[in-house]
């Protein structure tokens, strides 16, 4: 059976066509590498509250569904926060998350650090396009 794979991204951010092809390449890049077995979902959006974000981002535990708060943010970040939380998701895959992550710290938290930073490095390093990822644009706003 063919996984559901699903990426929602706010029309508020404005994000050019190269901007969304990166980033599609970079949820399929970390869903490899992972690897993520299950169906999912990545939802990039522009307000934090109505999709209950905290922070920068969240993944909806047993749900296989990460949410990513992008406006103004530079894209290499925004791929940050997502291989973060699709590391969350892998825990979850694999049973390694029985109650709430911690915010700092902690096995999940440094593991999901760990990774996402790994994850971007691979990815950028993969081809000479995917070296735009660290274009100083940010999503939504002016040039730094």
């Amino acid at each position: 059976m063919k996984k559901s794979r699903k990426l929602l991204v706010s029309d508020q951010l404005k994000l050019s066509p190269e901007q969304l092809r990166l980033l599609g390449q970079f949820i399929v890049f970390c869903e490899k590498s992972l690897p993520i077995q299950k169906g999912y979902t990545v939802k990039i959006v522009s307000q934090r509250k109505p999709h209950r974000i905290g922070t920068t981002a969240a993944y909806v535990v047993g749900g296989n569904e990460c949410r990513v708060y992008a406006k103004n943010r530079a894209l290499v970040d925004v791929m940050r926060s997502v291989a973060h939380e699709m590391t969350h998701m892998m825990q979850d895959e694999q049973g390694l998350i029985n109650g709430p992550i911690q915010d700092a710290g902690g096995f999940h938290e440094d593991q999901a650090n760990a990774k996402a930073g790994e994850l971007i490095k691979l990815f950028a390093k993969s081809s000479p396009e995917r070296r735009r990822i660290y274009e100083r644009k940010r999503i939504r706003g002016s040039i730094l």
